[in-house]
């Protein structure tokens, strides 16, 4: 049997700096806006803007993080690996730092 898998969203090593916050706040924000054209608009989705704003507000907050968390808990075992198979194909080394994405799960 394969062991259970990690939370999505990595623990911080530490806090980030205030700053920092107020930048991943803005960035989720612009995602959510863009998010809600994308449902007005019908020649592009929101779902990938408000996936990203997700991400982004739970690097902002902490207690974000815990309830992004928590939620992806309550999937089944192979919705949460199909997530992170669809995580692991996004380009960019920086997604691999902020999600767990163990060897087995993709």
């Amino acid at each position: 049997m394969t062991p259970p898998l990690p939370d999505l969203l990595r623990d911080q090593d530490g806090r980030h700096p205030f700053w920092l916050r107020i930048v991943f706040l803005a960035v989720a924000l612009v995602c959510f806006a863009l998010g809600v054209v994308g449902w007005l608009v019908p020649v592009i989705t929101g779902i990938p803007f408000y996936a990203a704003g997700l991400v982004f507000l739970g690097l902002a907050s902490d207690r974000t993080r815990r309830f992004i968390n928590r939620m992806e808990h309550r999937l089944s075992e192979s919705t949460r690996r199909r997530i992170r198979r669809v995580i692991a194909r996004v380009p960019g080394r920086w997604v691999r730092g902020l999600v767990n994405i163990p060897d087995g799960a993709v």
